[in-house]
């Protein structure tokens, strides 16, 4: 969690706590976070309307996005989509 710098000064008005370097975070950059938000389209797809209309079917399309898991349990990073077709 970020934390807020605060200026610290002496009696003499001199700061005690500098900067020294800079912030190193230890989340994703906002590159890798906007890439996982961002959406790729299913074929045909338009803005507003998901669907898919074969004769007198529906099917609303939708995508899931799974974090893929390593035997022992633990996260790997990796980012696969599942295409679904809901009637």
């Amino acid at each position: 969690m970020n934390v807020p710098y605060v200026k610290q000064f002496d009696k003499n008005g001199v700061i005690t706590n500098p900067i020294i370097g800079s912030y190193i975070s230890e989340g994703e950059n906002r590159a890798t976070r906007r890439k996982i938000k961002q959406k790729q389209r299913f074929y045909g797809e338009s803005k507003n309307h998901h669907l898919t209309v074969v004769k007198s079917l529906k099917y609303r399309r939708v995508k899931q996005l799974i974090e893929c898991k390593d035997k022992k349990g633990k996260y790997t990073g990796e980012i696969r989509v599942i295409e679904h077709y809901l009637a």
